[in-house]
C-alpha cells in the first residue's frame, strides 16, 4: 500500500471510530426540543416575543408559538423570529424560567442556518442553561449535541474550526477521556491549518485564532471548561483537569503535550 493510501486509510478508520463514539451517546435530533418546549407557558412565549422592545410582538408570538408546538426543528431561521431568539440568547438568566427560555432559543439557533451563520455563539449558552437546569435537560442536551456533532446541520460546516466546539460540548457533558482525545486531535489540526483566517492570541488555544469571538463568549467557555473539567469533584482523571486548565487559559500547555496525554 502506498504512503498516501495508508494515510487515507488511517483517516477513514479514525472517522469511523469517532462516529461510533458519538453514536454511543444515543444521538437524537428532537429529544431536547421535546423536553424544553413543554416547559414554556404563554408568559414565557410572550416574554420572548417582546424582546425587541415590543416591536411586532404579535408576529413574533405567533412564530414562536409555532416553533414551540412543532415536533421538528427548522432547517433555517430568518430575521422572523431570529432577532428575538438572538436577543433572548443574549439575556443573562436570573432564574430557572430564564434558563428554560434560553435553552429553547439556543436549541433552535444551534440546529438551524441563521443570518449570523455562527452556531458556536449559541452553543455555550445552551450548555450553561442545560447545566443549570440539570437532570433531564442535561441528558437531553447530550443526545441532541451528539446528533449535531455527527450530522453537522445548519451552519456547522461553514467554518472548519466550528465542529471541534461541538466535540468540546460533548466532552463537558460527559468528561470522557475518549472524547477528550478526539478534541485535542481536532484542535491540533485546526491550529496547524495555515489557511484559516484567524489571528493569534495568548491564553486558551481554543481562541488562538478565532477572529469573531467576543470577550463574553470566551469567558463563558472558560467558565464552563473550569466548572466541568477542573472543579467538578466527580472528574477524577488528572488528564482532564490538565486539559481543562489549558483550554480555559490558565496554563500554556503546548498542543503536542495535550495530544500526548490522551494517546
Amino acid at each position: 500500500m502506498s504512503y498516501r493510501r495508508a494515510l487515507a486509510s488511517m483517516a477513514h478508520h479514525r472517522a469511523v471510530t469517532d462516529s461510533d463514539l458519538f453514536a454511543s451517546f444515543a444521538p437524537d435530533e428532537r429529544v431536547l426540543l421535546a423536553w424544553v418546549a413543554p416547559q414554556l407557558d404563554a408568559a414565557a412565549i410572550g416574554a420572548m416575543a417582546v424582546a425587541d422592545h415590543g416591536a411586532r410582538a404579535d408576529e413574533y408570538r405567533r412564530a414562536l408559538d409555532d416553533l414551540a408546538h412543532s415536533r421538528w426543528l427548522p432547517d433555517e431561521i430568518g430575521w422572523m423570529p431570529g432577532s428575538v431568539l438572538t436577543l433572548t440568547r443574549s439575556h443573562d438568566p436570573a432564574g430557572q424560567r430564564d434558563h428554560v427560555r434560553r435553552l429553547f432559543v439556543c436549541t433552535l439557533l444551534v440546529r438551524a442556518s441563521t443570518p449570523d451563520a455562527d452556531p458556536v455563539d449559541s452553543l455555550a449558552p445552551l450548555l450553561d442553561s442545560a447545566l443549570e437546569l440539570g437532570g433531564p435537560a442535561r441528558d437531553a442536551s447530550l443526545r441532541f449535541l451528539a446528533w449535531c456533532r455527527l450530522e453537522l446541520p445548519g451552519d456547522w460546516r461553514d467554518d472548519p474550526s466550528s465542529p471541534m466546539f461541538l466535540t468540546l460540548a460533548v466532552l463537558l457533558l460527559t468528561a470522557r477521556p475518549e472524547v477528550a482525545a478526539v478534541l485535542v486531535e481536532e484542535l491540533a489540526a485546526v491550529l496547524a491549518d495555515p489557511d484559516l483566517p484567524w489571528r493569534r492570541r495568548p491564553r486558551s488555544p481554543l481562541f488562538a485564532r478565532r477572529a469573531g469571538d467576543d470577550g463574553g463568549a470566551r469567558r463563558l467557555w472558560s467558565d464552563l471548561v473550569t466548572r466541568c473539567l477542573v472543579d467538578d469533584p466527580a472528574v477524577t482523571d488528572p488528564r482532564l483537569a490538565t486539559l481543562g486548565r489549558a483550554l480555559s487559559g490558565d496554563t500554556g500547555t503546548p498542543i503536542d503535550e495535550l495530544r500526548a496525554l490522551f494517546r
